[in-house]
Formats: C-alpha cells, sequence, structure tokens
C-alpha cells in the first residue's frame, strides 16, 4: 500500500471513534484571545487534574498555545456546532465579538459550554506530526445537564437513545 492509501484508511478508521468537540483557548503574547477547535482530547489523571490534547505541530495556534504557557478547554455543548466551525477555520482564530468570558489565568472561556477548564501546561511532547500538551486543571466550571457536540464520521452529531 502506499503511503497515501494508508493515511486515506487511517483517518476512515479513526473516523469511527466519536469524540466530543472543543475549543483551546489561549492568550498570545500581544494580548489577543484565540482559539482552535480540538477533538483529541482526553483525561490523563485524576491525581493531579491533568488532561492532554493533540495539536498539529506545524500549524502556528500551536506555537502560541505553546509559547501562552497557559489554555483553557472548553467542551461544546449540542448547540454550539457555529462555535466550533468558528475556531475550526484557517487563520488566526481569533475570539468572537460575544458569547465568552476570559478566564483566572487570562485564556478565553466559551459560554454555556458543556465544562470549562482552565490550565497550565504541565509538558509537550513531539509525537509524528503533532505536539501532545498535557495541562494540569487549576479550575472547572461544569453544566452537565447539557448534551455534548460530537464528531462521529466526518460529520456533527449530537447523543441517540441511551442504551439500557
Amino acid at each position: 500500500m502506499t503511503t497515501n492509501i494508508i493515511s486515506q484508511n487511517f483517518r476512515s478508521a479513526l473516523g469511527g471513534f466519536a469524540t466530543g468537540i472543543c475549543v483551546l483557548g489561549a492568550k498570545r503574547e500581544d494580548g489577543a484571545l484565540f482559539g482552535m477547535t480540538v477533538n483529541s482530547f482526553t483525561s490523563v489523571s485524576l491525581e493531579p487534574p491533568l488532561i492532554l490534547v493533540c495539536l498539529g505541530t506545524y500549524t502556528p495556534r500551536t506555537q502560541e498555545i505553546i509559547k501562552a504557557e497557559h489554555f483553557s478547554i472548553s467542551i461544546l455543548n449540542e448547540q454550539q456546532r457555529n462555535i466550533s466551525q468558528h475556531f475550526a477555520k484557517p487563520g488566526e482564530g481569533l475570539v468572537m465579538d460575544q458569547g465568552w468570558s476570559t478566564g483566572a489565568n487570562g485564556a478565553p472561556l466559551i459560554d454555556q459550554a458543556l465544562a470549562s477548564l482552565e490550565c497550565d501546561i504541565e509538558s509537550t511532547h513531539m509525537a509524528g506530526d503533532h505536539q501532545i500538551v498535557i495541562g494540569q486543571v487549576t479550575k472547572i466550571v461544569s453544566q452537565p445537564e447539557q448534551n455534548p457536540l460530537l464528531y462521529f464520521q466526518g460529520k456533527y452529531r449530537t447523543l441517540g437513545n441511551e442504551i439500557e
């Protein structure tokens, strides 16, 4: 198999894993607030509370996040597809005029998110064409009564019926 076919098969296979959608936010050195849509987010440890995100190494936003030393994760609810699309677009990913607030660590938090985590960068690790960023959670705000925005097989989804 050629590398291109393997890459396509890899993307297709991993597209079968449903993920939540988050916006990772940070403050640039010039003070501008920005974000990027991510779905490679997971918990690492309860004690201390650690999470990780995987970010494309060669994107300018990744480099700005690493420089910032602090970031936020806003886990989007099922009504926030437009926010996900805004921060997924190429470019600077500057925060919108409304619909957000600034966390204690200076990073932007999306209003009405399912949960928002403020984090300090604990470490970064190169892995292929991505940076694994591990963050220590310093503050949490959660609204668990909402449903998450999901991504599955290349499309946005919402929760279906509970299986008993």
